[in-house]
């Protein structure tokens, strides 16, 4: 998956507004506003590739009973929950899946009767990172989205909102072939489609 740096971001910025460099009160509301759509941008697709973690064998703690906390030594922290087996799936055998509900401490399961079971594997979301003025890890699938958007809420700051309008179309164009990049691939991906059957659905 491509990277680009910030300070790439951040000339495209430059060039969109035709000026040869921005205050540093300027530049602050621009990182402001970069953060700000990369997060939306985030939070349109549970299937961006880059923050999809599938069967990641995670600790069921104990404190509260048969809870999966967000968080884990040396794992990414869990953003959103999709699905949790019992073994590893997507592999060569069904895997029982388990019913889950979330909340502060993390993803209870529901009806865990394997006395044994000290673990399960879950397919998860990842934290977005907020980015900074030295990030070289600039999503290539959101590059162009967030230059637009970040200058359209730049042009709005300046008063300037039917410019603004413009820019969040030709964002949005950009983003829409991104999306539907990543839904052609998941039509084709079985990691986050649930299919019920005996196997997978019965307790054990």
């Amino acid at each position: 998956m491509q990277e680009r740096t910030y300070s790439d971001l951040l000339t495209l910025i430059r060039s969109l507004a035709g000026v040869g460099g921005f205050t540093t009160e300027e530049q602050t509301s621009i990182l402001s506003f970069v953060n700000r759509r990369a997060s939306e941008a985030y939070n349109m697709s549970q299937s961006w590739p880059r923050y999809l973690v599938v069967g990641e064998e995670r600790d069921i703690g104990s404190s509260p009973a048969s809870t999966i906390p967000y968080a884990e030594a040396g794992k990414n922290t869990i953003y959103e929950w999709i699905r949790i087996h019992r073994t590893q799936p997507f592999l060569r055998q069904s895997a029982l899946e388990f019913n889950f509900y979330v909340d502060s401490n993390g993803a209870h399961i529901l009806n865990l009767t394997t006395a044994d079971a000290s673990s399960a594997f879950v397919t998860y979301k990842k934290e977005l990172e907020q980015f900074t003025a030295n990030s070289t890890n600039i999503p290539g699938e959101w590059f162009a989205f967030m230059a637009h958007t970040a200058y359209a809420d730049f042009l709005r700051m300046d008063g300037q909102h039917d410019k603004a309008l413009t820019e969040e179309q030709v964002a949005q164009s950009y983003i829409a072939m991104e999306l539907e990049k990543v839904d052609n691939m998941m039509n084709n991906n079985t990691a986050l489609k649930r299919f019920s059957t005996y196997i997978n659905r019965q307790a054990r």
